[in-house]
């Protein structure tokens, strides 16, 4: 049997043979079928992005822009303009306002590409962009966007700041000092289930993910610090501990410095226009100032209005009524400072200094903070005090004679909070100092304070 086997697969081999050497021609036409006609979309990417900063947007399906291992969804067509609209208003726009159209063109990438699906990775992770070359950018899981979703637009441009981040250091490389900073806490399994966000955090990273690498990580910063904002920056690195805040600090200075240096571009105007249009044209909420003082991010409320600071702003008659008794003194005390301190969200003490040059007495009030239904704020003494020597002076009959005006003043109405101006008309110095509570039965009534922030 294995000899017939052998001799017919030599017979088949021979007939295969004789019938590879036939030169039939083939007539068959030749034809490019991944043509197209532009559309609506197309007119749209070329008037907006191709013309005006030499950038090509792909967003027709090419499996060879993508990992060829994993299969990927392209995006929808009705995805398209809304995303790249995006990227326009939130970083294109932003970045040229401040670093001009020189800036945009020579460092911004040539080629942004459009994939619907997110890049899922083995260990369980989900790409949502990537920076390649120094020239292109590719976006994930864009089937899910939503732009009537602030949080949405805004994580969406996290994406893509952070992935410009990695352009600009393939550019200009980071500062060896960056990563001295957590020396010895790069993690590259950082999807770990032991790389918690505490524990990262503590460590002086802002994400999980930024522990991955040296380039994570600042990018991971500069894109925080822009997209999530200087307070929101602030208050983790706040939470995670002395230490952590002490690095988190440190990575911020060094980044702003690289900005400055290589690009001559300032953070804190990037962070201010990229929260003018979220407000403007995508309604965020998250800048505001009821979400700092709901997030408890402030420290304290100067209300010395003797200060430079309050000299060179608008103080309303009204503050100036309830503060002059406080300000004038006590029983022949000099009033030193004069401070409104958040615990937290819900409550605050009112603690004032006063005495001579050689001695110093406070006189301390609580108060119970409540936001209401309307959006307001209510500001009354707690019905419960301390015990300790402060309140005990805050009951003198001599201090409360003082204090009692404004006492009242906060318990008999409740107060809109606001920033003293709109980011659009506030000065980079002034940026984030400034803090109004505003009668909401009287819009001539108001207290300006100088804001300061948790730190150590």
């Amino acid at each position: 049997m294995k000899t017939i086997y052998k001799l017919l697969l030599g017979s088949s081999l021979v007939a295969l043979l004789f019938s590879c050497h036939k030169e039939d021609k083939l007539n068959v036409k030749i034809e490019n079928y991944d043509t197209f006609t532009p559309g609506v979309i197309d007119e749209w990417l070329t008037k907006n992005f191709t013309d005006p900063y030499n950038i090509e947007v792909v967003y027709r399906y090419q499996r060879n822009m993508h990992d060829l291992n994993k299969n990927i969804a392209p995006v929808e067509e009705a995805k398209v303009i809304p995303q790249m609209e995006i990227v326009k208003n939130g970083f294109l726009e932003v970045y040229g306002k401040i670093g001009g159209m020189p800036f945009i063109k020579e460092y911004t990438p040539k080629q942004f590409v459009l994939f619907g699906s997110g890049d899922y990775d083995p260990d369980g992770s989900v790409k949502g962009g990537t920076a390649d070359g120094g020239r292109r950018i590719t976006l994930y899981g864009l089937n899910g966007l939503n732009v009537a979703n602030p949080n949405v637009v805004q994580g969406n441009l996290q994406v893509v700041h952070h992935e410009f981040t990695h352009i600009l250091n393939q550019t200009r490389v980071i500062p060896p000092d960056y990563e001295m900073v957590s020396v010895g806490n790069y993690y590259a399994n950082w999807t770990a289930q032991e790389n918690t966000a505490i524990l990262a955090r503590s460590l002086g990273f802002i994400t999980p993910y930024a522990r991955k690498s040296v380039g994570e990580d600042f990018a991971e910063v500069l894109s925080h610090l822009i997209v999530a904002g200087q307070l929101y920056y602030n208050n983790i690195g706040f939470v995670a501990g002395r230490d952590a805040y002490t690095k988190f600090k440190r990575k911020e200075s060094i980044v702003r410095d690289y900005m400055m240096q290589h690009f001559f571009i300032d953070v804190t105007l990037l962070q201010m226009e990229f929260q003018r249009v979220m407000e403007e044209k995508y309604n965020s909420q998250n800048y505001r100032a009821t979400t700092a003082w709901n997030n408890n991010y402030f420290d304290a409320l100067n209300w010395d209005i003797r200060e430079p600071w309050a000299v060179a702003n608008t103080v309303s008659s009204k503050q100036r009524s309830v503060l002059t008794p406080i300000l004038n003194g006590f029983g022949g005390w000099r009033t030193k400072t004069v401070q409104f301190k958040f615990a937290s969200a819900t409550k605050a003490t009112l603690q004032i200094t006063f005495g001579n040059d050689s001695n110093t007495y406070a006189a301390y009030y609580d108060f119970t903070l409540a936001r209401l239904p309307s959006g307001s704020y209510s500001i009354v003494k707690s019905q419960t005090q301390g015990t300790d020597a402060n309140y005990g002076n805050g009951n003198l009959d001599w201090v409360l004679a003082a204090t009692q005006p404004l006492i009242t003043y906060l318990g008999s109405t409740s107060f809109n909070v606001t920033w003293k101006d709109d980011v659009a008309h506030t000065l980079p110095a002034d940026y984030l100092k400034f803090l109004v509570l505003t009668d909401s039965n009287d819009q001539t009534a108001s207290l300006l304070g100088n804001v300061s922030y948790k730190k150590y």
